[in-house]
């Protein structure tokens, strides 16, 4: 089974920290080229230059997924700069919205009517509809080129389950999970497969309040049959399964890398 990514060539959203710079990392070194796109351009430079430095090759792009314009000139970029665009992991996310009078991160205290309608707005606009941009956006060049390609969006056990704290995002990725399946039926015609990745609760700046917390740090670890976090680069190597020939018969699903969360909650 040959699990490789040699010649392909990447997006990959969110790429300068978390989920997404593990997935840019990994792809480099499984043989693709990666267009390393986030809204922090001066640490995706760095992610590019590190993979660079470790004999891959890689461009950084500054990119606000909310931005449908941006989203489309990323993919143009990608396609300029790598030769060409093969895939996408779309691994872009927030937990919640740092604005005025709002947390700057959600960390699981706050219930919906607590929270702001900015803040339901701004975590739907980046979690869903800027997936939907990116998705979109690569599709085109996919679709123009008439080779197929893959589409890999990094969901969240959120999908299927919720603790009723966490609305938005919940219900963001709830989205994300069904634009993929939505997507998988409407691109097959071109060849292109669309699944996701339904992480558990993993080791990212996004869970390091939870993470410091003893008390919901402890109740995820009894609650995950693995008994841990996950770790960005197993997330990673789930999405470059999607990604790569290996899968080529696999498309409108969902692959939870979760240590066993989602079936032990249901």
């Amino acid at each position: 089974m040959n699990t490789r990514l040699d010649g392909k060539r990447l997006v990959v959203t969110g790429g300068a920290s978390g989920i997404g710079r593990a997935c840019a990392v990994e792809a480099a070194r499984a043989g693709a080229a990666v267009l390393v796109a986030d809204r922090h351009l001066d640490a995706a430079r760095d992610v590019a230059e590190s993979i660079r430095a470790d004999g891959g090759r890689a461009e950084a792009f500054a990119v606000d997924v909310t931005d449908a314009e941006r989203c489309e000139q990323m993919a143009d970029r990608a396609a300029e700069t790598l030769g060409g665009v093969d895939g996408l992991i779309a691994a872009a996310g927030i937990s919640a919205a740092a604005l005025p009078g709002d947390p700057a991160e959600h960390d699981g205290s706050a219930a919906g009517l607590d929270w702001s309608t900015d803040v339901w707005r701004r975590v739907l606009d980046v979690n869903l509809d800027g997936l939907m941009y990116c998705d979109r956006a690569v599709a085109r060049h996919l679709i123009a080129a008439g080779d197929g390609g893959s589409i890999v969006n990094i969901a969240s056990i959120s999908a299927a389950w919720t603790s009723g704290n966490a609305s938005a995002y919940s219900v963001s990725k709830a989205g994300a999970w069904m634009l993929t399946k939505a997507l998988s039926i409407e691109f097959a015609a071109h060849g292109i497969r669309v699944n996701a990745v339904g992480p558990g609760f993993t080791e990212t700046p996004m869970t390091a309040a939870t993470r410091s917390d003893d008390t919901a740090r402890n109740d995820i670890v009894a609650r995950t049959p693995l008994g841990r976090f996950g770790r960005p680069e197993e997330i990673a190597a789930a999405a470059l399964f999607l990604a790569s020939d290996a899968a080529s018969f696999v498309t409108g699903s969902i692959l939870y890398v979760d240590g066993g969360f989602d079936a032990y909650s249901r």
